[in-house]
């Protein structure tokens, strides 16, 4: 993939699958900037769901010239290599799953007297935050960009999800693009973010996404989130439709160390405003 058109050239960008234990393969894009030593800290970056590296650009482009920037993309994409001859269907894709390997991504990528920073999306946030709730390793200061406690599918979408075959989701690609369109997203406030989901929509391994739907269905975050004890900052949207603002407050409240930052809408928190304000937060965390 190109980056080219917002990643600096003097920025070193490794490709590569990093192996897991349940035998899947994790697709990392690793930044490294000219001046990165192993001594200094590292950012660990989980994206939202189905969610596209190119819908990040603003925030990679501010975030990389200054900090070794580790990209990951989570099992449910297509770029993941399952285990040979294991259907998705058969591999665990739930929230727990997805915690433990950031878990295996931070022992085999950051040594454990490394500083290290953990930035998420959508359920990448989740899945950072019940990682976090675990006591493993804990960040410095974990960024969170609108966070789910929950994931709350129509009342006509999970029997959809059960019942019908993966190989229709082809033909159901227009309804579940009209549902978020018309009942979830904000098209007139928000048409970059109606562009971006109906694009990941488009990108999306069917049997992958069927399953990790299903694994996520009746998940729910809320009584993890008073064990986090990193600080945190939760990142909302005023005109994000998707993750309320209320909801957010709450998890907020229930944390020990975590604050509430607004921004506009959906796109500013994909910005290059958004990357700047993760790196002045960051830089706030440094040791003298």
């Amino acid at each position: 993939m190109p980056y080219g058109d917002f990643i600096e050239p003097a920025i070193e960008i490794e490709e590569y699958h990093l192996p897991v234990s349940d035998g899947t393969y994790l697709k990392i894009m690793d930044f490294i900037p000219p001046h990165y030593t192993p001594d200094e800290p590292v950012v660990l970056f989980v994206a939202g769901w189905i969610s596209l590296i190119t819908g990040w650009k603003g925030v990679l482009n501010k975030l990389t010239p200054h900090y070794r920037t580790l990209y990951v993309e989570t099992r449910e994409k297509i770029s993941a290599e399952l285990p040979e001859k294991m259907p998705a269907k058969k591999l665990d894709f739930s929230i727990d799953r997805i915690g433990t390997d950031i878990h295996e991504i931070l022992r085999q990528k950051v040594a454990e007297d490394q500083t290290f920073y953990l930035v998420g999306s959508s359920l990448g946030s989740t899945a950072v935050l019940d990682y976090l709730s675990r006591n493993l390793r804990q960040s410095r200061l974990a960024v969170m960009i609108a966070p789910n406690c929950e994931f709350r599918f129509p009342a006509w979408g999970l029997p959809l999800i059960r019942y019908f075959p993966a190989s229709l989701y082809h033909a159901f690609k227009p309804v579940i693009k009209w549902y978020l369109r018309t009942v979830r997203l904000d098209k007139e406030k928000e048409p970059e973010q109606v562009k971006k989901y109906e694009g990941t929509i488009d990108a999306a391994e069917p049997k992958r996404l069927q399953a990790n739907a299903l694994a996520i269905s009746s998940y729910s975050l809320w009584d993890k989130l008073p064990r986090v004890k990193a600080p945190v900052i939760v990142v909302g949207a005023e005109s994000d439709k998707l993750h309320g603002v209320a909801e957010m407050e709450k998890m907020v409240s229930l944390m020990p160390s975590a604050r509430l930052e607004m921004m506009a809408s959906n796109k500013e928190t994909h910005s290059e405003k958004a990357g700047i304000f993760i790196v002045d937060e960051i830089r706030k965390t440094e040791v003298p």
